[in-house]
């Protein structure tokens, strides 16, 4: 579930978040949010689901999150991205908390 970014770096942003589980060589993981418009601070509370993935297949990928601003018809920005090691998190629980960008978007997700 990808709820909220808050303290995107930009004038006023076109966010959307896109995510793979890698490795990923063919990008057939690839998902993403609708985007937000002229905001640093999106909300979202979309669920991005990955179905039929073995868990012990999960314990070895990494969720990587990508926030591009759309700015053209073929023109994204990137605005920052976090990659989250799965064989870090209980998968049977819950987790809800904030990621930090790297890159120039400095914000959080």
């Amino acid at each position: 579930m990808v709820m909220h970014i808050r303290g995107l770096d930009g004038n006023d942003p076109d966010p959307y978040v896109k995510t793979y589980l890698l490795p990923d060589p063919q990008k057939t993981t690839k998902r993403k949010t609708k985007v937000a418009r002229k905001t640093c601070n999106p909300t979202y509370n979309e669920m991005l689901v990955y179905d039929g993935i073995p868990r012990g297949d999960l314990q070895q990928r990494e969720l990587r999150l990508s926030v591009l601003s759309e700015e053209g018809f073929w023109e994204n920005i990137l605005l920052g991205e976090v990659g989250i090691r799965l064989r870090d998190l209980d998968l049977a629980q819950e987790k809800m908390g904030w990621f930090a960008l790297g890159s120039r978007g400095h914000g959080t997700l």
